[in-house]
């Protein structure tokens, strides 16, 4: 029994027997609409203002081992030597200003300035050890729990029914969560942690000593805090958002993609074995 199909105004005719022209029209429907029935789904969730499961941020150390545990003690020592170097450097300077003041002869000057700008090759050599055991320590131990992570999905992806694939998810938003997702998390448990405690170090440094140099003039100042508290968690809030959206759409794209070519690649196969 032959079959005709006419594409682009030329007929291609084929031998139902090699391969059923019924059953490609079949297919390629049939992966557009369970593709449409899941973004129908997915509106219906986000419309309903359901969220996903979410896990507190200490469960991403759920899988460092001894050796990450140690980087990580390492790595936390430098982030706070760094971040208290910024507050000392002010110090520092302020000292360097009143050595400026203290005398009206030159050469006491000149030596009075000498010896406390001394300090700030200490401080700099100090700050440099630190920065170089905050930034090492923590891209390495979020690099190594990172990889332990991509492994553990995918072997709990591998594991899962040919059913979960089909209704679930699929291969492209699978691969682009592997690829994205996973790097999202190592600079979440990675530098980003470094960063945050050299800042609070600095946060918490800077008061300690303006409240022991002047307690009134910094007493003064605090009023300005709550407009920066605010202003930041504002703009935390709103790059949370945005990443959590940017996350969905490139999962999206991902799975279009995959069924795109997918697609082609099965219409590819289908006309050349109807040419033959």
């Amino acid at each position: 029994m032959e079959g005709e199909t006419s594409l682009g105004g030329d007929i291609i005719t084929c031998d139902t027997t090699v391969l059923s022209s019924s059953h490609a029209r079949v297919v390629v429907p049939e992966n557009i609409h369970r593709e449409a029935n899941k973004q129908l789904d997915s509106k219906k969730i986000m419309a309903k203002g359901e969220t996903m499961n979410t896990v507190p941020f200490y469960k991403l150390f759920t899988f460092a081992d001894s050796l990450d545990h140690v980087l990580m003690f390492v790595g936390t020592i430098g982030a706070i030597g760094n971040g208290l170097a910024t507050p000392l450097m002010t110090l520092i300077f302020g000292n360097i200003i009143d050595a400026f003041g203290g005398t009206t002869n030159p050469k006491e000057v000149v030596h009075d300035v000498s010896k406390v700008a001394l300090n700030f090759v200490y401080l700099a050599v100090g700050s440099f050890v630190g920065s170089f055991l905050q930034v090492s320590c923590w891209i390495v131990s979020g690099e190594r729990q990172a990889a332990r992570i991509r492994s553990l999905y995918l072997e709990a992806i591998l594991r899962q029914d040919i059913s979960f694939f089909d209704m679930d998810t699929n291969t492209g938003e699978v691969v682009g969560r592997m690829s994205s997702d996973t790097l999202l998390i190592r600079d979440a448990m990675g530098e980003k942690v470094g960063q945050f405690i050299q800042l609070v170090a600095s946060f918490i440094g800077g008061f300690v000593i303006a409240f022991i140099k002047g307690w009134l003039l910094t007493l003064l100042l605090l009023s300005s805090i709550s407009l920066v508290v605010f202003a930041s968690a504002v703009m935390s809030i709103v790059i949370a958002k945005v990443t959590s959206h940017g996350q969905v759409a490139y999962s999206k794209a991902a799975s279009v993609v995959e069924q795109t070519i997918g697609s082609i690649r099965m219409v590819a196969s289908f006309t050349e074995r109807c040419k033959l």
